[in-house]
């Protein structure tokens, strides 16, 4: 796996990531940008569970874009509850499939906790994505999803231990869903994946490899 330190601008404002590429960049790698949880809790693209996910996407040849959201480590503005931070995931998605090797038109997005609210609440980056994987979502954020009309491949995995997406509504949520999720349940995990990352991003990197590659 090969990272790079990138940088690039959103509405003014200026952001930080890591693109990390397989060994063998052919021209036909698929990329997926990959959203980090709540800053306010530490979270940011370091976190354990998102450097699981690039690790993990790298041995299978897909490429990953992770970086700050606003106002955390280098990158520039201020945390907004999730309201803005879809700005700099489109800015992200057009620098991955910009980026010499990787394949444009094969592009997926993960989010973890506070990225998967992200990504299910604004239209304006769920244009490109080809798969969509969500790491402990919660119950809200997948009930108030502009996704549930969408027939594209869409992927949940949380742990038994994690109260948030813990509920009797679930099945009823996704069955909202045009196509719905599927979704796996890891037993004895929870919200932060302590000791069991690879629990968590090896069947998110089968789901992407399975649809884009």
């Amino acid at each position: 796996m090969r990272q790079s330190a990138v940088s690039f601008e959103a509405n003014g404002l200026k952001f930080e990531g890591v693109l990390a590429t397989p060994d063998d960049l052919s021209g036909d790698v698929p990329g997926v940008v990959v959203c980090h949880p709540h800053p306010l809790f530490g979270g940011n693209m370091h976190n354990n569970v998102v450097s699981a996910v690039t690790y993990h996407l790298s041995t299978m040849g897909i490429a990953t874009l992770k970086f700050n959201f606003r106002g955390v480590g280098n990158s520039e503005g201020e945390h907004s509850k999730g309201e803005l931070e879809y700005q700099e995931v489109v800015a992200a998605q057009k620098l991955l499939t910009e980026w010499p090797g990787i394949n444009s038109k094969k592009i997926g997005i993960v989010g973890y906790s506070f990225g998967t609210r992200v990504i299910l609440r604004h239209p304006q980056l769920q244009k490109s994505p080809r798969a969509f994987a969500f790491i402990s979502p919660s119950i809200e954020a997948l009930e108030e999803s502009t996704l549930k009309n969408d027939k594209r491949p869409k992927f949940v995995i949380s742990g038994t231990r994690d109260k948030l997406l813990q509920s009797d509504k679930l099945t009823e949520v996704l069955n909202q869903f045009v196509n719905p999720p599927t979704i796996r349940s890891i037993e004895g995990a929870d919200h932060f994946w302590a000791n069991m990352e690879d629990l968590a991003v090896e069947p998110v990197s089968t789901f992407f490899y399975e649809n884009l590659a």
